[in-house]
């Protein structure tokens, strides 16, 4: 008697779980093409996004037989921009496009083969995004222990500067019933200056973005003591005029000459929909309702981190349910070529407008902001530029 799908399925699952116990971290790619073989797969490959989310790179034994393509204009890209699975008939069944992801952190795509048996069988289909799912949290977790994931994430050599960055940078999107939060750096390989920071802790999103001067190791080094400090304050329960003050010590403990970092720096109350923010220097955030940017928060502005400023104001706003809010570093509205026109408010309003309109995940609103940002300054970027988007969503206890 043959055995019920499904129950192939939990038994592809529970020997892929069991398995990554113990699974040398390179070997995560060729474990979920095993996992894929149990549910009936003819053949599978594993495609990771590079940091520019622009290309979709093989991983695993198979890459030399699956090469990289590009994110815009294909269907394995189109499933990994909007996170939803797509299938495509074949000569011999079916090719299926299962974005990888944890969470609403997306990492990449799997292509699997089935036969044309198979190839309309939607628990199978299933089967192979139960597959998908736990590979994205394979990455995630046996990803910390080697380099292998991110050596195949990468389409060229990354600076010292952007290293340090990508060492203490989240993963770039969280969402939960309550909450969202995307960010996004560039340019990916020599980002130094800008970096963002988040962390969710029961009813309150805390956020972080920082632009330090520079654009060198110092830079990057300033942005981490900053991040650091701010961080330490956060968990030691700090208040956050407070947590300002201890910052511009630490950078003026460190470097003796003059230097700074703008940031802002808040938590958003998921019970009240407040959000209060410090704002050390930088552009005031752009507040969206109903799809659109109605107006940059009223804001009450400190002196940088590091011109010793004392008593910073605390702003604060209230969002309403499905409200979001949009920060950003000052190299999103000056990019440009040199000696044409900067991108400027009015485009990001804009174009963050029509891409909300479009209804798209958050992360994929972000990348194409950034795409936009770089054809216009003909991708000659030169400052870092950096957003993160939050959308309070209330209404919810989990």
């Amino acid at each position: 008697m043959e055995r019920p799908a499904e129950a192939v399925a939990g038994d592809s699952l529970a020997w892929l779980l069991t398995t990554a116990h113990h699974l040398p971290p390179a070997n995560i790619a060729g474990a979920v093409a095993e996992a894929l073989a149990q549910v009936g797969a003819v053949s599978s490959f594993l495609f990771l996004a590079d940091h520019e989310q622009v290309w979709l790179q093989p991983f695993g034994p198979s890459a030399e037989a699956s090469p990289a393509f590009r994110v815009d204009g294909t269907v394995g890209g189109r499933a990994f921009a909007l996170e939803t699975t797509y299938i495509v008939a074949t000569d011999n069944g079916a090719r299926i496009w299962v974005p990888v992801v944890d969470g609403t952190a997306r990492l990449g795509v799997l292509a699997v083969d089935l036969t044309a048996e198979d190839a309309g069988d939607a628990q199978k289909h299933r089967s192979v995004e139960h597959v998908a799912s736990l590979a994205a949290q394979l990455l995630m977790t046996k990803g910390e222990y080697t380099d292998a994931v991110e050596v195949t994430r990468r389409n060229r050599k990354m600076s010292l500067a952007a290293e340090l960055q990508r060492a203490t940078v989240p993963p770039m999107t969280l969402a939960t019933p309550r909450v969202m939060v995307a960010g996004i750096l560039e340019p990916a390989y020599e980002v130094a200056g800008d970096s963002f920071d988040y962390a969710l802790n029961t009813d309150m999103l805390h956020v972080t973005i920082i632009d330090s001067v520079g654009h060198d190791i110092e830079s990057s080094i300033i942005s981490h003591l900053v991040n650091g400090s701010l961080r330490n304050s956060r968990r030691n329960c700090h208040a956050l005029p407070e947590a300002y003050l201890q910052a511009n010590e630490a950078l003026t403990a460190v470097f003796r000459e003059l230097t700074f970092a703008t940031a802002a720096f808040g938590h958003l109350d998921l019970s009240s929909g407040r959000f209060s923010w410090v704002s050390a220097g930088h552009p005031p955030p752009l507040v969206v309702r109903g799809g659109k940017v109605v107006h940059e928060a009223d804001t009450v502005p400190a002196l940088p981190i590091g011109l010793s400023g004392t008593d910073p104001a605390l702003n604060q706003l209230v969002l309403d349910p499905g409200d979001m809010l949009l920060l950003y570093t000052d190299g999103v509205i000056e990019g440009g070529r040199r000696g044409t026109e900067r991108f400027g408010l009015d485009r990001l309003t804009d174009l963050l407008s029509r891409n909300l309109l479009a209804n798209l995940p958050p992360a994929e609103t972000l990348r194409r902001l950034v795409r936009a940002i770089l054809e216009h300054a003909a991708h000659e970027l030169h400052d870092d530029l950096t957003m993160v988007l939050l959308e309070y969503r209330a209404g919810a206890t989990s």
